[in-house]
């Protein structure tokens, strides 16, 4: 009995219902005729490099210690890669277990680590490094299948819409292929590939297919998001056929998708309210009264745009950038001995400057509990810039989420603003509004529940399943090859989503916790971090940006 999981970074039932109704996407809609589909809750914030930990290992945040692509520093930050996972993951476990693996693209799994098989490495990988074990692997392919390509090549631009896609499309083809032959290539037990088009396409796209979103346009490029969905219905198809019927096919998203209609410069808010402090020097004063008349990385990126340059900001190395962006107001301008709050993360991640904690925290701990309610009440009177009524839904604070010995590097207040329809300037501000519009020109942006769908033996046909989580995944999997889960996973098996009969002889077996040693040494499970050399590291924060992570 072998397991294969095809991950669909971002996809929503919002447009694969109704599109497998109208017969666009056959595959799914069998799928979801024969076999079990729901909603799957992602992590919070949905993000993706803590989704796929999340779901890779079966424990949230608090407990594997990824939070975001970046890790804040007070001001700075450096980019996550899979060192930092701090538990063991699915496919080691089934390594372990004696099962053979194969993985392709899985964000957060670079440097790749030995598995019983083959890993090569996700979007978080830079080009010039070894992204596969065995080392090798992708030279003996590449004259036959093309280099690998580890990410999208075309920026979004208006009125580049088809070159866009298109480029995605390949991308798409070509991961298919290295899947297909690879599983051809070697045996295994658990097969898992990841495509992330469809996630990079909706950040840019979802306008032409939303009628409610204020850029709505349907004059035009209504069908590109669809043909991207479509090209994955159909590399569904090549990659199912790979199965017998024993198999069991999962297919998921990390999280879903919807509208983005604006962008909230936190730091701005938190700077009026008194919870952010610039230095007192002549130059940061200068900085900040040019900030308010305009000279900002907002105008600097819309002039570059004018010029047809916005893709030189990808090139720019993080040297160069600090440089450039100090110029401007910048976190290097913050006063943190007198700062009690700040944001850094696209969705709102606010962290209080804890004493102790923070490199230069100013907050002791015993105000922490204090100062955090202050700055929940106030942000509860951020108003919606077209209604005037409250523009934060709801304030999710850190003990809600996390859980684990790494639960205190997560932040500490979480924002959920206009139901995700509204996000934050990752770094320090855009712009000197506290509501904008989004730098890129996004349209989409993450929600909370993404997609599954399983078919195969002991699964249970046209089923509805309800409640399930990304964390639930990882001890799914291991129940249904037969293995025991880890009794320090937080998900639990989806046992409603096969025969009762099979529930009934196949017990759910546990075995004893498996990170508790290295979590409570605060150590990454893999042993000492891995550091990104510094091309490497301004190389894959480039490559964010130009997916719209930080920016």
């Amino acid at each position: 009995m072998r397991v294969l999981v095809v991950g669909l970074d971002g996809a929503t039932f919002d447009l694969i219902r109704p599109w497998a109704a109208a017969g666009h996407l056959p595959t799914l809609a069998h799928l979801m005729q024969e076999g079990v589909h729901g909603e799957l809750r992602s992590t919070l914030p949905p993000v993706t490099s803590p989704a796929w930990p999340s779901f890779m290992t079966g424990m949230n945040p608090g407990k594997h210690g990824v939070f975001d692509f970046i890790r804040s520093r007070a001001g700075d930050f450096d980019m996550v890669n899979a060192s930092h996972i701090a538990a063991k993951t699915l496919w080691q476990l089934l390594s372990e277990a004696g099962r053979r693996v194969g993985v392709i693209a899985v964000p957060v799994t670079y440097p790749p680590r030995p598995v019983n098989g083959f890993l090569i490495s996700g979007i978080l990988s830079p080009r010039r490094a070894e992204i596969a074990y065995p080392p090798g692997l992708l030279r003996r392919y590449e004259d036959e299948l093309g280099p690998y390509r580890i990410s999208p090549s075309v920026q979004y631009t208006e009125g580049r819409e088809e070159a866009f896609v298109t480029d995605l499309l390949m991308l798409m083809e070509q991961r298919a292929r290295y899947a297909l032959r690879l599983m051809q290539d070697y045996d295994w037990d658990f097969f898992m590939v990841h495509f992330v088009a469809l996630d990079v396409a909706q950040h840019a796209l979802w306008k032409f297919v939303d009628p409610t979103h204020p850029r709505y346009d349907s004059q035009a490029n209504s069908d590109l998001l669809l043909r991207l969905y479509q090209k994955a219905d159909a590399i569904l198809a090549q990659l199912w056929e790979q199965l017998d019927s024993d198999d069991m096919l999962l297919v998921m998203s990390d999280h879903g998708f919807g509208p983005l209609h604006g962008t909230v410069n936190l730091n701005n808010f938190l700077l009026q309210r008194g919870f952010l402090h610039l230095k007192r020097d002549v130059a940061t004063r200068l900085r900040y009264a040019l900030f308010r008349r305009g000279i900002t990385p907002s105008s600097a990126y819309a002039f570059l745009v004018k010029l047809g340059l916005q893709n030189m900001v990808t090139r720019v190395s993080k040297r160069s950038r600090n440089a450039i962006i100090g110029r401007f107001l910048s976190f290097a301008t913050v006063d943190w001995s007198r700062t009690q709050a700040y944001a850094m993360g696209h969705v709102g991640q606010i962290f209080i400057n804890l004493r102790g904690r923070q490199p230069h925290g100013c907050v002791p701990p015993e105000e922490y509990e204090a100062v955090r309610q202050r700055v929940a009440d106030a942000l509860r009177e951020l108003k919606h810039p077209q209604s005037d009524r409250p523009l934060v839904d709801e304030i999710i604070f850190r003990e809600q989420v996390y859980e684990g010995p790494y639960a205190e590097q997560g932040p500490d207040l979480l924002p959920i603003m206009d139901g995700f329809r509204y996000i934050a300037f990752p770094l320090f501000a855009s712009n000197a509004e506290v509501v904008t519009t989004q730098v890129r020109g996004d349209s989409g942006c993450h929600r909370l529940h993404g997609i599954l769908l399983a078919h195969g033996s002991a699964v249970r046909q046209g089923t509805k399943l309800d409640g399930a989580r990304i964390i639930d995944l990882a001890p799914t999997i291991l129940y249904r090859m037969g293995l025991p889960v880890p009794a320090d996973m937080d998900g639990r098996v989806l046992t409603e989503m096969f025969e009762p009969a099979f529930v009934r002889a196949t017990p759910v077996q546990r075995c004893p916790e498996l990170a508790k040693g290295q979590a409570e040494a605060g150590t990454a499970y893999h042993g000492p971090e891995h550091t990104l050399l510094p091309e490497e590291q301004a190389e894959i924060e480039a490559r964010l940006r130009g997916l719209g992570y930080l920016d």
